[in-house]
This record gives C-alpha cells, sequence and structure tokens, in this order.
C-alpha cells in the first residue's frame, strides 16, 4: 500500500475531515434519507471539489463518498440498480481530485464501508422499513468491498464500527478483498463512566432521532475493540465521536491494540450530558485536541463529522515535523 513506509516508519498520516457534512456546508445535493450517498452521481463536482480542497490542505488519505452508498440504502431511494456504478464514481472522482491537485504526492484514496443504513426522513435514525436482513446485510458489503477494491481504492476503512455483530460482517467482507483495512470505532461515555459502543439516542441532539426508536444494548469498548481486532486491521481507532469521548476511547485502544492507532472525531460540538448545542469546535481548538493525541502516539490523524478544510489545515499547522512528512499544505 502506498503509505506502508510511512506506517512503518511511525510518521503521523494524516486523513482528511468530514465529507458529507463538508459536502453540505458548501451547498452540495443531499438527500433526506441517503444523506450524502447519491452526491457523487447528482452533484460529482461538489464531491470533487471537497476532495481537492483536503489535498490542498495536506491530506495523505482521501476518502471516496461511500459511507452512506450500500445497495439497503440505494435501493430505499429508488437507486438501487445504479449501486455499483456510484460506488465507482466515488472512487474515480477521488482519483481525479488527486490527479488535478497531487499527482506525485504519496497520497492513498480509501474507499469508506459502514453499516449506515436509509434514514427515517426528517431524523438521523435508521428508517426500520429499509434495514436488511443479516443475510443481505452481509451480501451487499461483499459486493461493496469487491467494487471498491476493483476500482482502484488502496485500502478500505470501516467507520462507524459500534457493535460486534454488524460490525464484523462489514469487516469481513473488507478483509476479504485483501486490502488493508483501518477500522474506526464509534464509542460513547456510559452512565457509569464506561466507554461503550455510540448510542446514538445518547449522542443525537433532542428530535434527530425518532421518538419511537429503540436503542439496543450497547457493548463495552474493550469488547468490541477485542473481537474487530481479531478480525485482522492494519490499523484501530476512535471516529466520530467527541472530543471528550475520543479521549478516553483512545486509553482503551491503546490498552488492547499494539498497532497503528488513529484517531477523527466529530466536531459538532453537541453535549450529550447536558443535551445542549455547544457550536461546532473551532478549528484551533480541534487541533491542540489532535496535536495531544499525536503526542499521546496517534499515527493517523484526521476529522469526521463538522470538521472543515479549515479544521484540517489548523490540525496539519500544529502536527510536529517528522522525517518523510507531507509537504506544507497550500493557501
Amino acid at each position: 500500500m502506498i503509505l506502508d513506509d510511512k506506517l512503518d516508519a511511525g510518521d503521523v498520516i494524516v486523513l482528511d475531515g468530514a465529507i458529507g457534512s463538508e459536502i453540505d456546508r458548501i451547498g452540495g445535493k443531499m438527500d433526506k434519507a441517503a444523506w450524502c450517498g447519491l452526491a457523487n452521481l447528482t452533484d460529482p463536482d461538489t464531491v470533487r471539489r471537497v476532495h481537492e480542497s483536503y489535498l490542498e490542505a495536506g491530506a495523505d488519505v482521501i476518502t471516496a463518498n461511500t459511507f452512506a452508498s450500500c445497495r439497503h440504502v440505494m435501493e430505499a431511494v429508488g437507486y438501487g440498480d445504479q449501486t455499483v456504478s456510484n460506488i465507482r464514481r466515488a472512487v474515480e472522482l477521488a482519483r481525479e481530485a488527486l490527479d488535478r491537485v497531487a499527482p506525485d504526492r504519496p497520497v492513498a484514496v480509501a474507499g469508506s464501508m459502514s453499516n449506515h443504513v436509509a434514514w427515517l426522513p426528517g431524523t438521523v435514525g435508521p428508517d426500520p422499513a429499509y434495514e436488511p436482513s443479516p443475510q443481505q446485510q452481509a451480501a451487499n458489503y461483499r459486493e461493496m468491498a469487491d467494487v471498491l477494491a476493483e476500482a482502484g481504492c488502496d485500502l478500505l476503512v470501516m467507520e462507524m464500527m459500534t457493535d460486534i455483530e454488524n460490525a464484523s460482517r462489514t469487516m469481513e467482507a473488507a478483509v476479504a478483498t485483501g486490502l488493508p483495512v483501518w477500522t474506526g470505532i464509534s464509542t460513547s461515555r456510559g452512565p457509569d463512566d464506561q466507554m461503550v459502543g455510540w448510542n446514538i439516542v445518547w449522542e443525537e441532539a433532542d428530535g434527530r432521532v425518532s421518538e419511537d426508536y429503540e436503542q439496543g444494548a450497547t457493548k463495552p469498548l474493550e469488547t468490541i475493540i477485542d473481537a474487530l481486532c481479531a478480525l485482522g486491521p492494519q490499523a484501530v481507532g476512535i471516529m466520530h465521536s467527541s472530543m471528550p469521548s475520543t479521549t478516553l476511547g483512545l486509553e482503551v485502544v491503546f490498552d488492547r491494540w499494539s498497532g497503528p492507532v488513529m484517531a477523527y472525531p466529530e466536531a459538532t460540538g453537541f453535549d450529550a450530558e447536558t443535551r445542549q448545542h455547544r457550536g461546532t469546535v473551532p478549528p484551533d481548538e480541534y487541533a491542540g485536541y489532535c496535536r495531544g493525541w499525536v503526542d499521546g502516539g496517534v499515527q493517523i490523524i484526521g476529522g469526521c463529522c463538522g470538521t472543515t478544510v479549515h479544521h484540517i489545515r489548523a490540525m496539519v499547522d500544529q502536527l510536529p515535523a517528522r522525517p518523510g512528512s507531507r509537504p506544507g499544505p497550500t493557501s
């Protein structure tokens, strides 16, 4: 893989920031049920521009816009017959951005895989009418992983892994391609201060999840980490979690995983304890957190929902210089 030398040398690897929320922020076309999953087909110029901006900020990895593009999401919005072409187009757009902005840099294109299902319109919670069976889910993940690999991804990144059962299906499909797999686990701080799998009811603002949605039992974070690490990832870390939860979650990762560790939290600023919005975490504050995690041993660093190109630029500016590191970001 194009970044193996950096991984082996212990160099810091810069991930990009949010894809979906950044497409939305700069005016891209979104879908109430499929979120950013259709944008590769309906608004490719915006998707490409997001990739280009992260490359200009200094990213070593750009993530194809496939987080919400699995077949069961596409079928829910009437695009099932375009599932494969949509995934391929996502990788093409990332490659086009790389060719335009950084053709001579060692940049990896990651294919995003998640357990995302179609949202109930008006919420960010799953629509029970379109949740796939376990068999359908496994088949759809195998299809997605194979298409991402064939389309030219350098690695596959598992995003928002929050449990064992569903996450394992995703990872097994990814590992079977032979590509490196980076596993991003989302975590929440439980009432007893134990870190557990991300709980959508706790973490989302009131009104963004339907009132009748019932969150299943969340397993301890260490149990999830142990199960997913056994499947053979190249890197493991915490993503799409609050800044405080990311810090606590990373402590558990370091305690149970000896390979490369990554971190890319969300920056939306919602406080799960007070149920209040605190606004988006400012880029400089975000960068400070990231520098602290890198100083503590995190090797792969970036951002998730709410992070913008400004957050990634500020983060790159605060990272320590290391041998063989990327060139400085362009303005």
